[in-house]
Parts: C-alpha cells; sequence; structure tokens
C-alpha cells in the first residue's frame, strides 16, 4: 500500500520529487491512523493529532490512504464516486508482512506461527481479509475503482504506473514512467525517510532504535518471501484457505 501511495500521490502530483520530500503521512494521510494508536503509549503521539479531521482540513484534490474494509468507509462514496486504488496481495506474504509491521509499530510480541493463526481465523485488524478484498473486487469494473495485484505491479512497474495514470486522467511521457520507476524502486524507498517511516520510529522508540534493530517498515519487497518463514503445514492451510474463498470469484493470486 505504501508503494502504490506513492506512485498514486507522485502521478496526481505531476511528479513533484521536490514535494515527495515531505513524510508521506502528511501527503497521503491514514485515515484511521487515530484509532489504530489508540491503545499505543507514549507522547510521541501528540504529534498526529485526530487522523478523521486532518483529513477533513485537506486541501482539494486530496489523496488519503486507508486499510478500512469498503462497508466501514463513508457511505457517500457511493453517491461521491471518488477515484480509488485498492491494492491487493497474496494472503501469505501479506500475512508475513502484517506480523512484521505490528512487531515494529505496535510492539506485538508472539511468533509468525501465532500470528498466522489469528489470520487465518479473521483476528488480524483490519480484518475479515476476504471481505476486505472481495469487497473491492466485485466492483472492479465500475469507473472510479482501480483494481491493483502487488504481484502485477512487481512483474510490470511501468506498465502499473501507466495504468494508474491513465485512470487518474494524467499523461506520462516514457521518461517520466522512468523517473516515477526510479522513484518507486524498493532500494530508493527503503532508504527513503520520507516513506520508511524512520523519524516516526526514532520519536516512538528512541534515537538508537534503528541502529540496535533489524526491524523496519519497508523490508523486502519480495513475492513469495512467506516461503522463508513459513512451515510447509501452515502454508498448506492458508492455500485451501483462500482456494475456498476465492471459488467462483475469477480472483486468483501467484
Amino acid at each position: 500500500s505504501t508503494w502504490a501511495q506513492e506512485m498514486v500521490w507522485c502521478i496526481g502530483n505531476d511528479l513533484d520529487f521536490e514535494k515527495a520530500k515531505l513524510i508521506s503521512q502528511l501527503r497521503t494521510p491514514l485515515l484511521e491512523l487515530s484509532i489504530l494508536l489508540a491503545h499505543d503509549n507514549g507522547d510521541w503521539k501528540k504529534d498526529i493529532g485526530n487522523s478523521v479531521e486532518n483529513v477533513e482540513m485537506m486541501p482539494s484534490p486530496r489523496f488519503i490512504k486507508t486499510h478500512l474494509t469498503l462497508d466501514l468507509l463513508p457511505a457517500e462514496i457511493e453517491s461521491v464516486k471518488p477515484k480509488i486504488v485498492y491494492v491487493a496481495r497474496n494472503p501469505k506474504d501479506m500475512c508475513v508482512s502484517y506480523y512484521h509491521y505490528c512487531t515494529l509499530v505496535h510492539n506485538m510480541t508472539g511468533s509468525l506461527e501465532e500470528f498466522c493463526e489469528l489470520f487465518l481465523k479473521d483476528k488480524v485488524p483490519i480484518g475479515p481479509i476476504w471481505n476486505h478484498i472481495l469487497g473491492f473486487w466485485r466492483k472492479r469494473h465500475e469507473p472510479n475503482i482501480l483494481f491493483l495485484k502487488y504481484e502485477d505491479m512487481k512483474k510490470d512497474q511501468k506498465g502499473a504506473i501507466r495504468k494508474a495514470a491513465d485512470f487518474l486522467g494524467k499523461t506520462l511521457t516514457d521518461e517520466q514512467v522512468d523517473q516515477l520507476a526510479d522513484h518507486l524502486s524498493f532500494g530508493n524507498m527503503k532508504k527513503n525517510p520520507a516513506l520508511n517511516l524512520e523519524p516516526l520510529i526514532a520519536k516512538k522508540n528512541g534515537p538508537d532504535f534503528l541502529q540496535t534493530s533489524d526491524l523496519r517498515f519497508i523490508r523486502k519487497g519480495e513475492v513469495g518471501d512467506w516461503k522463508n518463514h513459513m512451515s510447509p503445514e501452515m502454508a498448506a492451510r492458508f492455500d485451501v484457505w483462500t482456494e475456498e474463498h476465492l471459488r467462483g470469484t475469477g480472483l486468483s493470486f501467484d
């Protein structure tokens, strides 16, 4: 979602890479951030304020990020029809990525195995995951919704950029597509403090945290990294679970 968020913002702002140096959470705020951090301790949250109010005060055009399911978003979406770019990912890779995120940002304790069990039981925020994905998948043909798969973005990043630009009513030259692809490369994103949450993490966990921990917000960005973390038995359970929910929908994941 961070990858798509930066792609959409850059396209919508005519590749203003200078303005893109501003931390992404200010450029594309997370709508539900306040509630996600409600039970986290520390004064570091004071600077964030109320995320819903922050979004309301933004000038148009606004670029807003959310992990909420379709049925939790404002009902006006059905009448206003804002442009929505939705990104889905293979549930096994998503689960591993989500586990590391919760460990880093929310100081979650517990093993990946335990987290996988919660994931399969729809007990992790923001679930249930199939209600989330299929809610947008069923609306993918509506003109204001662009449904992207993470794996397709990895296979053809420039193609995804062109598809998003066309969806947003923007025209990019081949040179501009190349520039944006470079900006969005995993290596550049990982070392970009405007995207990798380093300022926020340092404020939350202390200035020495990043020097003493291997945990990072932008971690690997690989397709199939679940193979390095999940047992074959757990992966098989995910495959059965996925097949049960996707049967007859026309959606599949690599």
